[in-house]
């Protein structure tokens, strides 16, 4: 049975501003005449978010992609109509390609990309019996389309707005809130394993977080945080994932021996007590003896860490509460630069491949059988397959759309057939609306119910097919209806046999694509900064991923992030000449790794971190290069024999 969702006050102004925006949206386009005016009511609610930020970045990135996608029409349609399987496979691939460049781009801008993609499919393939009037067709799609999207601006702007800065600066506080949390449990070594659920709410927080930040440009405040301000917290809340994951193994690690000296007891007890409360003094953490001993080089680790986590932490303090209250004149913080994102594009292209496989099996039937109904399935299956593109596995969520899509095919019949025959004006129409659009709206502002309205008010507002003049066909209603369920049916299908993969193989590819740049790492040193700006990024594509896998995928999980720890110990070392010889020899075991799979790393590795390690100790080589070398050792062989000077003498 469905939980009903729980409508507060928020929801229902929610609901009320998508309901004024989408009847003002009807209202100017009947006033103008256009042919097809539920098409921007439809376009209000799919605009709309429950942040004003967000719906203003939606109704430009919308309208930028329906002008691209209606001047590819124009110019495709006319020239191809002629040779129908040429003109299928060619909108099939500018789809295809639209979605392949919106995967890799992973940002808002990307929504642009996937418009551009699916616009051509609602106008083109509608448009093929009628190629005259495709630009007709298109000029209105984007009126319509742009009608809609400067309603729901608009009212969402105007009426009781919620600034995304505000939620952001709110957040974020709850996100540090987490990380202490997390960080104080850490530093009792009796509470390391509970940690887990900390780590994995702290991934999926910092994702939260980078999605929201990418509306805040269009944000309705005054005072915003500035783009380098939001990448900086980013960094270095991404930084603590890792960072405290080291610190868990080194603890654990040392207090399976024994009890710890009492200098890095007193430090870790004073780290503690402020990070639980950020009013006391700032910790200064005792520097560990150098000695060629391997429980004290780990305690020397541990205390480097701790001192990093010390900085990062008083960095992230300040940096929220920069991002809390922009206009509070807090001191400057040193902002970031927009950063490399991770980028798969091998499953960018089995998508695109789906995509074009069912696109082009929906035309095949379309042009064989003269199914009049052929152009309703071919661009419903190439919205369906953009829509959910970036889901691991889409099938779950387009079954999901699937059964809301067929559920509003009643509702829609009702008023098509009973309703709307005794309505006389405007306002009536607007009254006789008012109860679904109203109840869907509001259930729309709920998260976990957004993904089941939004075919409703789709399938509502596409049933009702909304024009000056009523008119109603039976036949086509419910063939237009099936033509939906049969086009969809076709995109689940072919994205379950071509590109579904669960969360472990998420995170399988994620490591490979992370052994990749750990190979060119060791190789190139140079290439720190593109290296650390994609790691920061896997390690929340990863992180969130823990709490979805399989036990049999636990592992792999948890060695993707020691393999995060491996590449920030890397990336202290890069620059010594004296470790070249390491840095080959884990650029050869990455390759290895890419190349057949996960294995455990050879005996020769093992050599040459220790005598890197050897010669460190001997040369008394820097605090922040040995506990780098010491953590790469744990981190890279955590089950091996201590180190120690006189069994390699031997």
């Amino acid at each position: 049975m469905i939980a009903l969702p729980r409508i507060g006050l928020r929801e229902t102004v929610f609901s009320l501003n998508c309901f004024a925006a989408a009847m003002l949206a009807l209202f100017i386009s009947f006033s103008l005449g256009l042919e097809r005016p539920f098409w921007a009511m439809a376009t209000v609610y799919i605009t709309s978010q429950p942040l004003s930020g967000a719906v203003r970045s939606k109704a430009v990135f919308r309208l930028v992609g329906t002008v691209v996608g209606g001047l590819v029409t124009v110019l495709l349609v006319p020239t191809l109509v002629n040779a129908p399987v040429l003109l299928s496979i060619a909108l099939a691939l500018w789809v295809a390609g639209c979605q392949f460049v919106s995967l890799l781009d992973r940002t808002p801008r990307s929504y642009v990309f996937m418009l551009a993609g699916y616009t051509a499919a609602l106008i083109g393939f509608p448009s093929v019996l009628h190629p005259e009037a495709i630009f007709d067709t298109a000029v209105l799609r984007v009126q319509e389309i742009g009608i809609g999207v400067l309603c729901a601006a608009m009212i969402h702007s105007v009426v009781w707005p919620r600034s995304v800065a505000g939620v952001y600066g709110a957040r974020a506080k709850l996100v540090l809130r987490h990380a202490e949390t997390w960080i104080a449990d850490i530093l009792v070594v009796e509470a390391v394993a509970r940690t887990t659920p900390e780590r994995r709410r702290l991934a999926a927080d910092v994702t939260d977080l980078h999605v929201t930040a990418t509306h805040i440009p269009f944000d309705t405040a005054r005072i915003r945080p500035t783009r380098g301000l939001l990448t900086a917290l980013q960094d270095v809340l991404m930084q603590l994932i890792p960072l405290v994951s080291a610190l868990e193994d080194r603890l654990r690690s040392l207090s399976a021996d024994g009890p710890l000296v009492d200098e890095v007891a007193t430090s870790l007890a004073e780290v503690r007590a402020w990070v639980v409360d950020p009013s006391l003094p700032r910790p200064r953490v005792t520097p560990s003896p150098v000695a060629a001993d391997w429980r004290r080089l780990l305690t020397l680790n541990l205390v480097t860490r701790l001192d990093e986590l010390v900085d990062t932490l008083a960095i992230t303090r300040e940096l929220v509460a920069a991002v809390a209250d922009p206009g509070g004149g807090r001191p400057a913080v040193a902002g970031g630069r927009g950063r490399p994102l991770h980028r798969d594009y091998g499953l960018a292209i089995l998508s695109a491949t789906a995509t074009v496989l069912t696109i082009i099996g929906c035309c095949a039937v379309w042009i064989a059988t003269g199914w009049p109904e052929g152009a309703v399935a071919a661009m419903i299956a190439a919205v369906v397959c953009c829509f959910f593109a970036t889901l691991d596995d889409p099938v779950p969520a387009q079954r999901g759309f699937l059964i809301w899509t067929v559920a509003s095919v009643p509702l829609a019949a009702i008023y098509l057939f009973a309703i709307l025959p005794a309505i006389d004006g405007f306002a009536m129409l607007c009254l006789a609306l008012a109860p679904p659009l109203l109840a869907f709206g509001a259930a729309m502002a709920v998260p976990g119910w957004y993904g089941r309205m939004m075919p409703m008010l789709i399938g509502f507002a596409g049933g009702l097919a909304l024009t000056n003049v009523y008119s109603v066909d039976a036949a086509s209603f419910f063939n237009s209806n099936i033509a939906q369920v049969i086009g969809i049916a076709a995109a689940m299908t072919m994205t379950r046999m071509v590109r579904t993969l669960g969360a472990g193989t998420a995170i399988r590819r994620l490591r490979r694509a992370g052994w990749r740049d750990l190979a060119a790492l060791a190789e190139r040193p140079a290439r720190l900064p593109l290296w650390r700006s994609r790691m920061l990024d896997r390690v929340g594509l990863l992180a969130a991923r823990v709490g979805e896998v399989e036990d049999e995928d636990r592992d792999a999980a948890a060695s993707a992030l020691r393999e995060l720890r491996i590449g920030l110990g890397l990336a202290q070392i890069t620059d010594d000449p004296d470790h070249s010889a390491l840095r080959a020899a884990l650029a050869d075991w990455f390759r290895r790794l890419v190349a057949a799979g996960e294995s455990a790393p050879p005996a020769t590795l093992l050599a040459a971190i220790d005598e890197a390690i050897r010669i460190a100790v001997t040369r008394d080589a820097d605090r922040p290069t040995l506990a780098a070398l010491v953590g790469l050792r744990r981190s890279v062989f955590p089950a091996a024999a201590d180190w120690s000077d006189e069994r390699l003498a031997a």
